[in-house]
């Protein structure tokens, strides 16, 4: 939907935001929890909503953490076994 199309009905009726329902996501590790900023597309055609996370935590003191690292470590997301 980043492209303005709808990834599932092809509709361009595409809104985003930043701030869908906050600003940003947690991942908890045992070290405590780091923040990673979200994106939010919604086709109002469909009603279909596509979130995409930020690479990159958000720093407040010291250095960002990838997201590709810290969500395997995490408490609160698990991996989808098919």
């Amino acid at each position: 939907m980043k492209d303005g199309k709808c990834s599932r009905c092809g509709s361009s009726e595409v809104y985003v935001s930043d701030t869908p329902f906050s600003d940003t996501f947690a991942v908890k590790t045992l070290a405590g929890s780091d923040l990673f900023e979200v994106i939010c597309y919604l086709c109002l055609n469909c009603r279909a909503m596509e979130f995409q996370a930020n690479a990159q935590s958000v720093v407040m003191f010291g250095k960002p953490k990838l997201l590709g690292n810290e969500v395997p470590k995490s408490s609160n997301w698990k991996k989808v076994s098919g």
